[in-house]
């Protein structure tokens, strides 16, 4: 699926995954595992091949990207097509040495699951833009719910420069 603007695809994406609260870890490896085996996927999904491939991404180097949140994702394409990528969100139970860039501990996770390189690339920098907004970073600490953060990008999508 395409959509000129990359807040209504990455909205799209979040409204087909879902949130996950109190995901468990001490270490990154450990939180991906666990939310790993917590995830809904789609029937055509390996679980435990997508456990392997975010660990195997995460260890080229860190997801983190600063200010509390980490964007797992594989290198590898997951998703088998459009209609059954998406985008899950996990707040961790206790904050994790993610190696971010600001050295801040990770909370939150944006875990992508995409079909393609175009769509992978705009959501990761979707994301990104949003991570980089202080209204957007404090919204997320309340750990909203999945209809509140749908809510919230459509209320505040395209007003916080992060199109396409």
């Amino acid at each position: 699926m395409k959509t000129s603007n990359k807040m209504d695809f990455l909205r799209s994406l979040i409204d087909r995954g879902d949130i996950y609260y109190n995901i468990k870890g001490s270490s990154p490896e450990a939180a991906l595992s666990s939310f790993s085996k917590v995830l809904r996927l789609p029937k055509t999904m390996d679980r435990l091949g997508l456990e392997r491939a975010l660990i195997e991404r995460e260890g080229l180097g860190t997801t983190a990207l600063g200010e509390g949140f980490a964007i797992p994702h594989s290198r590898k394409q997951v998703a088998v097509d459009e209609a059954s990528a998406f985008v899950a969100v996990a707040y961790l139970d206790t904050a994790i040495d993610w190696k971010a860039p600001d050295g801040k501990p990770v909370t939150t996770l944006f875990l992508i699951l995409s079909a393609g390189v175009e769509n992978h690339l705009s959501v990761l920098s979707g994301i990104a833009c949003l991570a980089g907004k202080s209204e957007f970073r404090v919204f997320m600490a309340r750990r909203p719910s999945k209809k509140e953060l749908l809510e919230y990008l459509q209320a505040h999508g395209d007003g916080v420069g992060c199109q396409a």
